[in-house]
C-alpha cells in the first residue's frame, strides 16, 4: 500500500532563507503478516522558492515578521495551504542560530510547522545535516571510504568527516562569506564579525563598521581565512588563527586518514563554479574567499569530490515519517509519558558501546552536537549484543546513567532506544538505580541513526508495544 505525502523544508540560515516543497511516496515494505515498515520509495521536489537574504533587524536579531512574511508568500506562490502539508522540517542554522531571538522565530512560524521537526541546529549538528544534504555520507558509504565535507556558508564553516557512511567527527570554524558585509555598490563595511575584525588588526588592517576597505585589504583578510581552511583539511600545520577561529574543540579526535574532500554551502558552490562579473555582487567577501580556496587547492594532490548538492545542502527536504513498532520486551515507568514527540537521537556504534571510556566520551561529545550547549532531552540509541549476560546489562545501565547525568537531572526522564531485544531487562536495571523520581523509557527493535528524531506513541497491544515514528531529514539528492 502506497501513501503520498506533501512535505516542506524551511531553512533559515546566516545568509539566506529558502523553502522547498516535495512530494514523498511512502510504501509498506514488509510482506504478509509482518509488522509494517514504511519507507520513502520516491521523492520529487515540486516547488523551490527563490533564495532570500535572511532578514535582520540588527546584527544580533532576526526580523521575525519579515521571515514570516517570506514563508506566507512562498506558501501562496506554491499554491499550498499549511493544512495540506503532512510533514517537514524547520531548521535555523549557522550564525543565525546564535541570534538573540532565534527561538522567537520558531514560535512565530509554528502555524506552518505543526508537529514537524523544529530546531535551532548547533554547528556540530548542522555539520552532519549539511554533509548528508550534500551527499557526502552516501559517497562515503558507497565507496567504503572517508570524506570530509566543508559546508562554507555565510557565517560558519561546518566540517563533518564520514567513514563508510557514518559520522565520526565534526568541527566548526567562524569562517563565512558574509562575516564582512558592505553597503550596496561600495566597499564601506556595513557589518564585520568581531573575530574577523581582530584577525584583520593582527595584519595591520583597521576594519570596522563605516570603514571603507581597499581590494588589497579584503584579499589579505581572505588569504588568512583561506589558510585556516587549508589547515582544517590537514594541508598545512595548524596555527594560532585556527585555534582562534574554531568554535568547539581545538582539533579533530579521529585517527582516520581522510581520502576525499568536498565542499557545500554558498561559498562552497562558488569553489566549483567560479562566478563571472562583479566579485562584490553579493556585497560580501564570499566570492574572493572562494577564489582564494580554489586557487590554493590546485597546488595540492587531493581528491576533490563535487557533491550532488552544494548551496542547498543544509536542508532542502522535510522530516520523513518512517513508522515502526517497538519490540515486545520493553519497559516504561509511566504510561502517561506518552505520546512523546520530536526527540533527537544520540547514536553510538557497537564498538563505542563496548568501551566504557569511549562510551562516556562519545555521549558527552554528541550531546554538545545535538543540544548546542543546552541540556535538552535526547534518546540514547544503542545496538547491544544479542544474548547479553545480566551482569553486562547491569554494567551498561551504570555507564548510561553516568554519561547521561545532566540530561536525566534536567528532564527527570531517560529514553533508551535499542536495536536488539533486551529493552525490558535494561529498563528494569535503569529504574532500580534511578529510583521513582526519574521516569524511564526503554524500547527495542528500533533502527535509527544520528540526525534522526523520534515520536513514541501511546502503548498498544495490552501495553506491550509502542508505535514509533522515526523522522529522518530528507535531502534533495
Amino acid at each position: 500500500m502506497r501513501e503520498v505525502l506533501l512535505s516542506v523544508g524551511i531553512d533559515i540560515g546566516t545568509s539566506t532563507t529558502s523553502i522547498i516543497f516535495s512530494r514523498l511516496v511512502i510504501e509498506n515494505l514488509s510482506s504478509g503478516s509482518k509488522i509494517p515498515l514504511y519507507k520513502i520509495v520516491e521523492k520529487n521536489v515540486i516547488y523551490r522558492s527563490k533564495i532570500y537574504f535572511t532578514p535582520l533587524i540588527s546584527n544580533t536579531r532576526l526580523d521575525v515578521f519579515k521571515i514570516k512574511d517570506i514563508i506566507i508568500r512562498e506558501y501562496e506562490n506554491a499554491n499550498i495551504k499549511p493544512q495540506d502539508v503532512s510533514t517537514g522540517a524547520v531548521i535555523i542554522t549557522g550564525d543565525t542560530a546564535r541570534k538573540e531571538n532565534a527561538k522567537e522565530v520558531l514560535s512565530a512560524i509554528s502555524d506552518f510547522a505543526g508537529d514537524f521537526v523544529v530546531a535551532t541546529a548547533g554547528p556540530e549538528l548542522e555539520a552532519i545535516i549539511a554533509a548528508k544534504g550534500s551527499g557526502a555520507d552516501k559517497y562515503s558509504h558507497s565507496n567504503f571510504t572517508t570524506i570530509m565535507n566543508l559546508d562554507i556558508g555565510g557565517g560558519t564553516t561546518n566540517i563533518a568527516i564520514f567513514d563508510n557512511g557514518k559520522a565520526v567527527d565534526v568541527a566548526c570554524l567562524d569562517i563565512g562569506g558574509r562575516l564582512i558585509r558592505f553597503k550596496e555598490n561600495t566597499l564601506e563595511i556595513e557589518y564585520i564579525f568581531s573575530k574577523i575584525r581582530t584577525l584583520a588588526k593582527e595584519i595591520g588592517i583597521e576594519a570596522y563598521e563605516g570603514k571603507k576597505l581597499s581590494i588589497s585589504e579584503i584579499e589579505a583578510i581572505c588569504e588568512k581565512l583561506k589558510d585556516v581552511i587549508l589547515q582544517s583539511i590537514g594541508l598545512s600545520t595548524k596555527s594560532k588563527d585556527y585555534d582562534f577561529l574554531i568554535t568547539n574543540e581545538k582539533d579533530f579526535k579521529h585517527k582516520l586518514e581522510v581520502l576525499h574532500i568536498s565542499f557545500s554551502g554558498g561559498v562552497g558552490e562558488l569553489i566549483y563554479n567560479e562566478p563571472l562579473g562583479d566579485i562584490f555582487k553579493f556585497n560580501d567577501i564570499g566570492i574572493i574567499l572562494s577564489n582564494k580556496i580554489r586557487e590554493a587547492l590546485k597546488k595540492y594532490n587531493i581528491s576533490l569530490i563535487q557533491p550532488v548538492e552544494t548551496i542547498g545542502a543544509t536542508v532542502v527536504g522535510a522530516g520523513s515519517h518512517s513508522t515502526d513498532i517497538s519490540g515486545s520486551t520493553i519497559k516504561y515507568s509511566n504510561k502517561d509519558l506518552f505520546p512523546i514527540k520530536n526527540i533527537p537521537i544520540l547514536k553510538l556504534s557497537l564498538e563505542e558501546e563496548e568501551d566504557k571510556e569511549k562510551f562516556f566520551n562519545i555521549v558527552r561529545k554528541k550531546l554538545n552536537w545535538i543540544n548546542n550547549g543546552e541540556i535538552e532531552n535526547v534518546a540514547l540509541s544503542l545496538t547491544g549484543r544479542s544474548n547479553m549476560k545480566f551482569s553486562e546489562i547491569v554494567s551498561l545501565s551504570e555507564i548510561i546513567i553516568d554519561s547521561m547525568k545532566e540530561v536525566i537531572e534536567k528532564n527527570k526522564l531517560l529514553i533508551v532506544v535499542l536495536f536488539n531485544d533486551f529493552g525490558k531487562v535494561l529498563g528494569q536495571s535503569l529504574m532500580a538505580r534511578l529510583g521513582s523520581d526519574i521516569d524511564v523509557i526503554s524500547i527495542d527493535s528500533i533502527d535509527v541513526s544520528d540526525g534522526d528524531f523520534i515520536d513514541i506513541g501511546k502503548p498498544i497491544g495490552m501495553g506491550g508495544v509502542v508505535p514509533v515514528i522515526v523522522k529522518t531529514l530528507v535531502f534533495n539528492y
